[in-house]
Protein backbone atom coordinates (compact mmCIF):
# COMPACT_ATOMS: atom_id res chain seq x y z
CA UNK A 1 0.00 0.00 0.00
CA UNK A 2 0.77 3.09 -0.91
CA UNK A 3 2.53 5.73 1.74
CA UNK A 4 1.09 9.00 1.49
CA UNK A 5 4.90 10.41 0.58
CA UNK A 6 4.36 7.31 -2.66
CA UNK A 7 0.93 8.95 -3.39
CA UNK A 8 2.52 12.58 -3.87
CA UNK A 9 5.22 11.55 -5.76
CA UNK A 10 3.10 9.27 -8.15
CA UNK A 11 0.71 12.14 -8.87
CA UNK A 12 3.73 14.29 -9.51
CA UNK A 13 5.03 11.81 -11.42
CA UNK A 14 1.96 12.06 -13.75
CA UNK A 15 2.55 15.22 -13.65
CA UNK A 16 -0.55 16.62 -11.99
CA UNK A 17 -0.33 19.36 -9.95
CA UNK A 18 -0.58 18.36 -6.14
CA UNK A 19 -3.13 21.00 -5.01
CA UNK A 20 -3.82 22.14 -1.43
CA UNK A 21 -7.08 19.83 -1.42
CA UNK A 22 -5.68 16.91 -3.46
CA UNK A 23 -2.91 17.24 -0.60
CA UNK A 24 -5.57 17.00 2.39
CA UNK A 25 -7.13 14.20 0.46
CA UNK A 26 -4.06 12.31 0.52
CA UNK A 27 -3.20 12.70 3.92
CA UNK A 28 -6.49 10.54 4.98
CA UNK A 29 -6.33 8.19 2.57
CA UNK A 30 -3.34 6.76 4.58
CA UNK A 31 -5.55 6.57 7.85
CA UNK A 32 -7.84 3.63 5.43
CA UNK A 33 -6.84 0.11 6.00
CA UNK A 34 -9.17 -1.48 3.69
CA UNK A 35 -12.22 -0.81 1.48
CA UNK A 36 -13.37 3.04 1.96
CA UNK A 37 -16.29 4.74 0.33
CA UNK A 38 -16.99 8.11 -0.88
CA UNK A 39 -18.85 9.15 2.13
CA UNK A 40 -16.30 7.25 4.32
CA UNK A 41 -13.77 9.55 3.21
CA UNK A 42 -15.67 12.68 3.55
CA UNK A 43 -16.45 11.79 6.86
CA UNK A 44 -13.13 11.98 7.85
CA UNK A 45 -12.36 15.21 5.86
CA UNK A 46 -15.15 17.54 7.36
CA UNK A 47 -13.89 18.38 9.97
CA UNK A 48 -10.49 19.57 9.26
CA UNK A 49 -11.51 20.99 5.51
CA UNK A 50 -15.43 21.73 5.81
CA UNK A 51 -14.91 23.63 2.45
CA UNK A 52 -13.56 20.81 0.74
CA UNK A 53 -17.30 19.60 -1.10
CA UNK A 54 -18.34 16.30 -2.65
CA UNK A 55 -18.27 16.96 -6.38
CA UNK A 56 -14.18 17.58 -5.43
CA UNK A 57 -13.88 14.54 -3.66
CA UNK A 58 -15.22 12.55 -6.22
CA UNK A 59 -13.36 14.29 -9.12
CA UNK A 60 -9.54 13.41 -6.66
CA UNK A 61 -11.24 9.67 -6.46
CA UNK A 62 -11.89 9.60 -10.35
CA UNK A 63 -7.97 11.84 -10.92
CA UNK A 64 -6.37 9.14 -8.41
CA UNK A 65 -8.25 5.79 -10.17
CA UNK A 66 -6.36 6.78 -13.81
CA UNK A 67 -3.34 7.46 -11.24
CA UNK A 68 -3.46 4.23 -10.32
CA UNK A 69 -3.04 5.82 -6.66
CA UNK A 70 -6.09 4.39 -5.39
CA UNK A 71 -7.98 1.24 -6.90
CA UNK A 72 -11.60 0.31 -7.06
CA UNK A 73 -13.16 -2.48 -5.60
CA UNK A 74 -16.13 -3.99 -6.97
CA UNK A 75 -18.49 -5.29 -3.61
CA UNK A 76 -20.90 -7.96 -3.15
CA UNK A 77 -23.38 -5.51 -1.54
CA UNK A 78 -23.31 -3.85 -5.15
CA UNK A 79 -21.73 -0.15 -3.96
CA UNK A 80 -17.90 0.45 -4.92
CA UNK A 81 -15.51 1.15 -2.44
CA UNK A 82 -11.92 2.38 -3.17
CA UNK A 83 -8.41 1.34 -1.54
CA UNK A 84 -4.93 3.00 -1.27
CA UNK A 85 -3.24 1.61 -4.48
CA UNK A 86 0.20 -0.59 -4.87
CA UNK A 87 2.99 -0.23 -6.96
CA UNK A 88 3.06 -3.60 -9.64
CA UNK A 89 1.21 -5.94 -10.74
CA UNK A 90 -0.78 -7.59 -7.45
CA UNK A 91 -4.11 -8.98 -6.49
CA UNK A 92 -6.75 -8.63 -3.65
CA UNK A 93 -7.61 -10.72 -0.28
CA UNK A 94 -10.56 -8.82 0.98
CA UNK A 95 -12.52 -9.55 4.18
CA UNK A 96 -16.29 -9.32 3.49
CA UNK A 97 -17.21 -8.59 6.94
CA UNK A 98 -14.94 -5.53 8.10
CA UNK A 99 -13.36 -4.61 4.27
CA UNK A 100 -9.83 -5.30 5.50
CA UNK A 101 -7.56 -5.98 1.98
CA UNK A 102 -4.61 -7.90 1.80
CA UNK A 103 -2.39 -7.13 -0.92
CA UNK A 104 -1.18 -10.53 -2.79
CA UNK A 105 2.61 -9.65 -4.67
CA UNK A 106 1.93 -12.78 -7.35
CA UNK A 107 -0.46 -13.95 -10.04
CA UNK A 108 -0.64 -17.92 -9.79
CA UNK A 109 -2.87 -17.53 -13.18
CA UNK A 110 -0.52 -15.29 -15.31
CA UNK A 111 0.86 -17.62 -17.51
CA UNK A 112 -2.69 -19.25 -17.77
CA UNK A 113 -3.83 -15.71 -18.63
CA UNK A 114 -1.11 -14.71 -20.66
CA UNK A 115 -1.63 -17.73 -22.83
CA UNK A 116 -5.34 -17.19 -23.69
CA UNK A 117 -5.02 -13.23 -24.57
CA UNK A 118 -2.09 -14.33 -27.36
CA UNK A 119 -4.88 -16.81 -28.75
CA UNK A 120 -6.95 -14.52 -28.92
CA UNK A 121 -5.19 -12.19 -30.85
CA UNK A 122 -5.27 -9.49 -27.78
CA UNK A 123 -2.79 -7.08 -26.69
CA UNK A 124 -2.15 -4.63 -23.54
CA UNK A 125 -4.58 -6.84 -21.65
CA UNK A 126 -5.15 -6.60 -17.98
CA UNK A 127 -7.01 -8.04 -15.81
CA UNK A 128 -8.02 -8.12 -11.89
CA UNK A 129 -8.38 -11.03 -9.50
CA UNK A 130 -10.09 -10.37 -5.89
CA UNK A 131 -10.74 -13.32 -3.34
CA UNK A 132 -13.28 -12.48 -1.13
CA UNK A 133 -13.57 -14.67 2.44
CA UNK A 134 -13.89 -13.59 5.82
CA UNK A 135 -10.69 -12.85 8.05
CA UNK A 136 -9.44 -14.73 10.50
CA UNK A 137 -10.38 -11.88 13.33
CA UNK A 138 -13.67 -11.85 11.77
CA UNK A 139 -14.03 -15.27 12.40
CA UNK A 140 -13.23 -16.01 15.83
CA UNK A 141 -15.36 -12.60 16.88
CA UNK A 142 -18.71 -14.76 15.28
CA UNK A 143 -17.18 -17.73 16.91
CA UNK A 144 -16.78 -16.26 20.43
CA UNK A 145 -21.01 -14.85 19.69
CA UNK A 146 -22.22 -18.35 18.46
CA UNK A 147 -20.63 -19.54 21.61
CA UNK A 148 -21.82 -16.94 24.50
CA UNK A 149 -25.32 -17.74 22.23
CA UNK A 150 -25.14 -21.69 22.82
CA UNK A 151 -24.51 -22.42 19.14
CA UNK A 152 -22.07 -24.58 17.27
CA UNK A 153 -20.29 -23.30 14.32
CA UNK A 154 -23.08 -23.98 12.32
CA UNK A 155 -25.27 -22.09 14.19
CA UNK A 156 -26.69 -25.31 15.77
CA UNK A 157 -27.57 -25.70 19.65
CA UNK A 158 -24.47 -27.18 21.29
CA UNK A 159 -25.08 -30.78 22.06
CA UNK A 160 -27.69 -31.36 18.78
CA UNK A 161 -27.12 -34.30 17.13
CA UNK A 162 -26.09 -32.55 14.17
CA UNK A 163 -23.64 -30.64 15.94
CA UNK A 164 -21.37 -34.07 16.83
CA UNK A 165 -21.35 -35.01 13.10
Amino acid sequence: MYTAEEMRRAIEHHGVRLTPQRSAIVAELVHFSGIFSVADLQRRMEEAHPDLGRATLFRTIDLFLRLGVLERMHREEGEDGYIVGMAGHHHHLVCRVCGEVRHIDFCPLEAVIDERVRREGYSEAVHRFDIEGVCAACRSEKEAALKTKGQGPRGLKAGSSLEAR
